[in-house]
Protein backbone atom coordinates (compact mmCIF):
# COMPACT_ATOMS: atom_id res chain seq x y z
CA UNK A 1 0.00 0.00 0.00
CA UNK A 2 2.94 2.36 0.61
CA UNK A 3 3.92 1.90 -3.04
CA UNK A 4 0.53 3.04 -4.29
CA UNK A 5 0.52 5.99 -1.88
CA UNK A 6 4.03 7.04 -2.90
CA UNK A 7 3.18 6.83 -6.61
CA UNK A 8 -0.15 8.60 -6.15
CA UNK A 9 1.46 11.42 -4.16
CA UNK A 10 4.17 11.83 -6.81
CA UNK A 11 1.58 11.92 -9.60
CA UNK A 12 -0.60 14.34 -7.63
CA UNK A 13 2.33 16.68 -7.01
CA UNK A 14 3.23 16.59 -10.71
CA UNK A 15 -0.37 17.36 -11.67
CA UNK A 16 -0.70 20.23 -9.19
CA UNK A 17 2.50 21.85 -10.45
CA UNK A 18 1.27 21.41 -14.03
CA UNK A 19 -1.91 23.41 -13.33
CA UNK A 20 -0.33 26.75 -14.39
CA UNK A 21 0.66 25.17 -17.70
CA UNK A 22 -2.85 23.71 -18.14
CA UNK A 23 -4.50 27.05 -17.37
CA UNK A 24 -2.12 28.86 -19.72
CA UNK A 25 -2.82 26.33 -22.46
CA UNK A 26 -6.60 26.76 -22.04
CA UNK A 27 -6.58 30.55 -21.83
CA UNK A 28 -4.20 30.98 -24.77
CA UNK A 29 -6.13 28.39 -26.83
CA UNK A 30 -3.02 26.38 -27.70
CA UNK A 31 -0.83 29.32 -28.74
CA UNK A 32 1.64 28.87 -25.86
CA UNK A 33 5.18 28.43 -27.15
CA UNK A 34 6.59 26.73 -24.04
CA UNK A 35 4.49 25.59 -21.09
CA UNK A 36 6.16 26.08 -17.69
CA UNK A 37 7.71 22.92 -16.18
CA UNK A 38 6.51 20.73 -19.06
CA UNK A 39 8.75 19.39 -21.78
CA UNK A 40 7.46 20.17 -25.26
CA UNK A 41 7.58 16.68 -26.73
CA UNK A 42 8.03 17.33 -30.45
CA UNK A 43 9.00 13.75 -31.24
CA UNK A 44 8.90 10.50 -29.33
CA UNK A 45 10.40 7.15 -30.35
CA UNK A 46 11.36 8.77 -33.66
CA UNK A 47 7.79 9.86 -34.50
CA UNK A 48 7.27 13.56 -35.21
CA UNK A 49 4.37 15.22 -33.38
CA UNK A 50 2.97 18.07 -35.41
CA UNK A 51 -0.22 19.14 -33.66
CA UNK A 52 0.27 21.67 -30.80
CA UNK A 53 -2.37 20.06 -28.59
CA UNK A 54 -0.73 16.65 -28.92
CA UNK A 55 2.65 18.14 -27.97
CA UNK A 56 1.08 19.63 -24.86
CA UNK A 57 -0.86 16.53 -23.81
CA UNK A 58 2.07 14.17 -24.34
CA UNK A 59 4.28 16.54 -22.33
CA UNK A 60 1.65 16.66 -19.57
CA UNK A 61 1.29 12.87 -19.55
CA UNK A 62 5.06 12.44 -19.42
CA UNK A 63 5.25 14.95 -16.54
CA UNK A 64 2.60 13.10 -14.50
CA UNK A 65 4.07 9.65 -15.23
CA UNK A 66 7.52 10.84 -14.15
CA UNK A 67 5.96 12.24 -10.96
CA UNK A 68 4.20 8.92 -10.29
CA UNK A 69 7.39 6.93 -10.87
CA UNK A 70 9.34 9.39 -8.72
CA UNK A 71 7.09 8.69 -5.71
CA UNK A 72 6.82 4.96 -6.38
CA UNK A 73 10.55 4.34 -6.82
CA UNK A 74 11.40 6.37 -3.71
CA UNK A 75 9.17 4.07 -1.65
CA UNK A 76 10.87 1.05 -3.25
CA UNK A 77 14.23 2.48 -2.16
CA UNK A 78 12.91 3.02 1.38
CA UNK A 79 11.31 -0.43 1.68
CA UNK A 80 14.42 -2.19 0.33
CA UNK A 81 16.81 -0.16 2.49
CA UNK A 82 18.63 1.24 -0.54
CA UNK A 83 19.12 4.79 0.80
CA UNK A 84 22.88 4.42 0.58
CA UNK A 85 23.68 8.13 1.02
CA UNK A 86 21.56 9.20 3.97
CA UNK A 87 20.26 5.90 5.42
CA UNK A 88 17.33 7.90 6.81
CA UNK A 89 13.99 7.47 4.99
CA UNK A 90 11.59 10.34 4.39
CA UNK A 91 14.00 13.05 5.51
CA UNK A 92 14.53 16.27 3.60
CA UNK A 93 18.13 15.35 2.75
CA UNK A 94 17.26 11.87 1.52
CA UNK A 95 14.54 13.22 -0.78
CA UNK A 96 16.83 15.98 -2.04
CA UNK A 97 19.59 13.47 -2.86
CA UNK A 98 17.01 11.18 -4.45
CA UNK A 99 15.66 14.08 -6.55
CA UNK A 100 19.12 14.88 -7.90
CA UNK A 101 19.94 11.23 -8.61
CA UNK A 102 16.58 10.67 -10.31
CA UNK A 103 17.23 13.75 -12.45
CA UNK A 104 20.56 12.28 -13.54
CA UNK A 105 18.96 8.91 -14.38
CA UNK A 106 16.10 10.57 -16.29
CA UNK A 107 18.50 12.68 -18.35
CA UNK A 108 21.04 9.95 -19.07
CA UNK A 109 18.77 6.91 -19.44
CA UNK A 110 15.08 7.77 -19.87
CA UNK A 111 15.24 10.77 -22.22
CA UNK A 112 17.70 9.16 -24.65
CA UNK A 113 15.51 6.03 -24.65
CA UNK A 114 12.49 8.19 -25.59
CA UNK A 115 14.50 9.83 -28.37
CA UNK A 116 14.95 13.19 -26.61
CA UNK A 117 18.75 12.96 -26.58
CA UNK A 118 21.09 13.39 -23.61
CA UNK A 119 19.54 15.75 -21.06
CA UNK A 120 16.59 16.23 -23.45
CA UNK A 121 18.62 18.56 -25.66
CA UNK A 122 16.76 17.47 -28.82
CA UNK A 123 13.57 18.92 -27.31
CA UNK A 124 15.13 22.24 -26.33
CA UNK A 125 18.32 23.75 -25.00
CA UNK A 126 16.84 24.48 -21.54
CA UNK A 127 15.12 21.14 -20.92
CA UNK A 128 17.80 20.09 -18.44
CA UNK A 129 17.02 23.19 -16.31
CA UNK A 130 13.27 22.53 -16.45
CA UNK A 131 13.79 18.93 -15.40
CA UNK A 132 16.09 19.72 -12.46
CA UNK A 133 13.54 22.26 -11.21
CA UNK A 134 10.76 19.69 -11.63
CA UNK A 135 12.68 16.99 -9.77
CA UNK A 136 13.61 19.32 -6.92
CA UNK A 137 10.00 20.48 -6.61
CA UNK A 138 8.87 16.85 -6.59
CA UNK A 139 11.39 15.97 -3.87
CA UNK A 140 10.60 18.91 -1.61
CA UNK A 141 6.84 18.54 -2.09
CA UNK A 142 6.96 14.80 -1.42
CA UNK A 143 8.86 15.50 1.79
CA UNK A 144 6.21 18.01 2.84
CA UNK A 145 3.37 15.60 2.05
CA UNK A 146 5.08 12.75 3.89
CA UNK A 147 5.21 14.98 6.97
CA UNK A 148 1.43 15.28 6.73
CA UNK A 149 0.64 11.62 5.97
CA UNK A 150 3.16 10.03 8.31
CA UNK A 151 2.22 9.75 12.01
CA UNK A 152 4.57 11.70 14.26
CA UNK A 153 5.76 8.63 16.13
CA UNK A 154 7.18 7.23 12.86
CA UNK A 155 9.05 10.38 11.87
CA UNK A 156 12.80 9.80 11.91
CA UNK A 157 14.94 12.54 13.48
CA UNK A 158 16.21 15.16 11.04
Amino acid sequence: MDYVLGGALGGLIAFVFAIPAIVLEITEKGRVQEAPLLIDVKSIFGLKIRHKHEVFFIGLLLHIVIGFLFGLIYVVFVEQGWLFVTRAPYTFLSLLVYAILSWVVANIVVYPALGFGWFGLKEGKHVWVETIVSHLILGISLWLLVQYFQPTFFNPPM
